[in-house]
């Protein structure tokens, strides 16, 4: 019971979801690897929506794009893409590490949040409708549906990596993970997440949850230097940028043809 309240204490913390009761974010706090698991719910949502789209609007994988990122953010909220707002306020400001966190904590939009909102979802367009539009003969869907499967649980585990390797600034929404976020957690995560890749697309998805994970990692390194630690914004970039990495470590081994389209 208590792994069902933590669950759909995920739910209601990752996505838009109804989860019920607020004591379950309590149970979810207690089981954060549990989010990764919520990144399979909202991967095979959207692979629904793939697949749906493609036999509505074929040969269009631009349209069909934006209709996953459209579900993505209805899905998901629009959290993570004001902190990458936020982060991006917080790196373009100039002065000391006080100074930059006050910009990442202002409720204003500033120029470098603006542009690092901007350069994502350009960036995640390019990167889904490039993977929609590769295979063509009705059957790129599937590519495209398994990537952004794998692309979630990815991201969820990339702000687990950052939550566990990252030093909380402040007693805020980033520590209301990082706090919880041990060894074990991590390692379950871990295991979920290379398990589900690997289901989906093989070795594609092995090297995609490698790269988001060093992603998230880089993301910590560019916090510690700009604000001396992470908040919730920078775990919030770090899922962003994991999803991103991910879906663009997927495009090029297939692009490359170093890994068969069809895995099994």
């Amino acid at each position: 019971m208590k792994l069902l309240d933590g669950l759909l204490g995920a739910i209601g913390f990752l996505t838009t979801l109804p989860s019920g009761r607020s004591y379950r974010l309590e149970q979810f706090q207690q089981r954060t690897y549990l989010s990764t698991v919520a990144g399979i719910i909202i991967g095979l949502i959207l692979l629904a929506v793939a697949t749906l789209s493609a036999s509505l609007v074929p040969g269009h994988s631009g349209v069909v794009a934006v209709l996953v990122i459209v579900s993505i953010y209805i899905l998901t909220g629009f959290h993570h893409l004001d902190a990458i707002s936020d982060f991006g306020d917080g790196i373009a400001a100039h002065g000391s590490a006080e100074k930059k966190v006050n910009a990442m904590k202002d409720v204003a939009l500033g120029t470098g949040g603006a542009a690092f909102v901007i350069f994502y979802i350009l960036a995640l367009f390019v990167v889904i409708e490039a993977i929609g539009g590769m295979e063509g003969g009705g059957f790129w869907w599937f590519g495209l549906g398994t990537a952004l499967l794998s692309a979630e649980v990815i991201s969820k585990h990339s702000m687990l990596t950052a939550a566990r390797f990252g030093k909380p600034l402040y007693q805020g929404m980033g520590s209301m993970i990082s706090d919880y976020t041990g060894p074990k957690q991590f390692t379950i995560s871990l295991l979920i997440s290379a398990v589900v890749c690997t289901a989906a697309i093989g070795v594609a998805g092995l090297a995609a949850l490698l790269m988001g994970i060093l992603a998230s990692v880089g993301v910590v390194v560019v916090s510690n230097r700009h604000f001396g630690g992470i908040n919730g914004d920078c775990l919030g970039t770090a899922h962003e940028v994991g999803r991103l990495v991910a879906l663009g470590t997927i495009f090029i081994f297939y692009a490359g043809g170093l890994v068969a389209w069809m895995p099994w």
